[in-house]
């Protein structure tokens, strides 16, 4: 506003070097773009008992205050402190309260890296982070893009997938006139390789595991078992959903006439991890989990070559499950957004049970709901004992409403109907602060408390 122009770079649109900055930081900022974007628009994580809101580069704030969302006008940024540009969308907390990321560095290559994130008060928590281990690019000029990223009991898990960043042209885009997304390629002969590394010592595996390539951009949850770890994901076949966000296909839609439709998958990919290059046998299967029909083989070269396993038939992404009890460990259902037919937008809500290869479905005509959000009950036992939260853009009425269902049987327990119109996409991601209901309740209890009493009811 104050210079009437795109100072920062975001996605699709390119900025200019900052008035501000002297001849020679304008100058060094056409080769070096550090003026991405600080628009923390894609989710909100916790450190220790702070929110922070994020989205794909090195920056992120601080909300002050829950109620009203006020944050910290000074954004924390990551480069300063630890030499990071970009930065995976879906930290990770642990049972200890410590938080993890993936994050991007490239000095001396390209790394990936896991930063591990103390939880203590502070204005600036990457000033008391530290990398845990790094992975190196298998191609130091064209690293891998990624939106999240895998985290067990003992192990992370990266996904390095062939959609790639080209740095060449990523540093001489501000000379070329050219956004970030025209530095994105999608390499359809292009593996995908999966890195493990160890929690406790940042080691990583010698052991190569590979797969048809894929792009994927949500990892639905990643556990061990069985000596071999468990990798859920939903996975897209080629890049296809990214270029169909463009202003042109939105206005314009297909010249072939089809409809806005990606199909992405849910499958599990299972890395057996007692692998002796020498006494283990090459060209059979290696897993050896009950009622699994993934596959791993270990090939000449030495590598493990993965083929995954379906665990729905339903289109469905933004994936969400009981995050506090079963990250990081065998769980049996995820909730996602869907579409309700194939070859619909996402306009219905999952839930899959990953052991049966089952689905149960909410849709309703002319809405398109978020991605759902799981608020276990007081005390829960069974893992889908709680709500589902969701907000839901209807077209037809231009109204919104707040859709709370119950994560069992899905059926709805309740919803809150917004008044005015409203002329908005559906959101991205969210998440359910505890214990900050108006009545003082836990989102269930007052969920299921006034739908009793026969009244909808607002309740995150």
């Amino acid at each position: 506003m104050k210079y009437n122009r795109i100072i920062l770079s975001e996605f699709g649109t390119l900025g200019i070097p900052d008035p501000c900055r002297n001849i020679l930081e304008r100058f060094a900022s056409y080769f070096v773009p550090l003026n991405i974007t600080d628009n923390d628009l894609i989710n909100i994580f916790t450190i220790g008992d702070d929110l922070y809101a994020c989205t794909e580069t090195c920056f992120f704030r601080k909300l002050t205050n829950i109620e009203t969302l006020d944050f910290d006008k000074k954004k924390i940024n990551q480069f300063k402190t630890l030499g990071v540009l970009t930065a995976s969308a879906h930290p990770h907390v642990d049972r200890d309260g410590v938080t993890y990321n993936m994050a991007s560095s490239y000095i001396g290559g390209s790394w990936y890296n896991i930063v591990r994130y103390e939880p203590v008060k502070s204005d600036d928590p990457s000033k008391h982070a530290r990398i845990v281990g790094s992975i190196r690019a298998k191609n130091c000029l064209k690293p891998s893009y990624y939106h999240s990223f895998g985290m067990s009991e003992n192990y992370f898990v990266f996904l390095e997938q062939p959609l790639y960043v080209n740095l060449k042209k990523l540093a001489t885009s501000q000379l070329r006139n050219s956004a970030i997304c025209t530095c994105m390629e999608f390499d359809k002969e292009g593996k995908a390789y999966f890195h493990v590394m160890e929690k406790r010592t940042g080691k990583v595996l010698s052991i190569k595991y590979e797969a048809e390539g894929f792009f994927g951009m949500h990892v639905i949850n990643c556990f061990e078992e069985g000596g071999h770890v468990v990798f859920d994901m939903c996975c897209y076949k080629d890049d296809e959903l990214l270029q169909k966000f463009y202003l042109d296909y939105l206005r314009n839609g297909d010249p072939s006439g089809k409809r806005f439709f990606c199909a992405s998958i849910s499958q599990r990919f299972v890395l057996p991890l007692n692998i002796d290059k020498t006494t283990t046998p090459r060209g059979q299967n290696l897993v050896t989990l009950k009622d699994s029909t993934a596959k791993a083989v270990l090939q000449k070269d030495g590598s493990v070559f993965l083929t995954p396993e379906q665990l729905s038939d339903a289109i469905t992404d933004m994936p969400r499950i009981n995050y506090e009890q079963y990250n990081g460990r065998p769980y049996s259902y995820f909730y996602g957004v869907a579409a309700y037919r194939r070859g619909d937008f996402t306009n219905a809500l999952v839930k899959v049970n990953v052991k049966r290869k089952s689905t149960i479905m909410w849709h309703e005509n002319d809405c398109y709901p978020s991605e759902p959000v799981f608020v276990a009950s007081p005390g829960a036992v069974a893992e889908d004992d709680g709500v589902i939260v969701s907000t839901v853009i209807n077209t037809r009425t231009k109204r919104a409403f707040l859709l709370v269902l119950d994560a069992a049987d899905f059926s709805e327990i309740a919803r809150a109907v917004v008044p005015e119109e409203v002329d908005c996409p559906v959101s991205f991601h969210a998440l359910y602060v505890p214990n900050m209901s108006p009545s003082g309740l836990t989102a269930t209890e007052d969920a299921k408390c006034n739908f009793q009493n026969g009244r909808e009811v607002c309740v995150a």
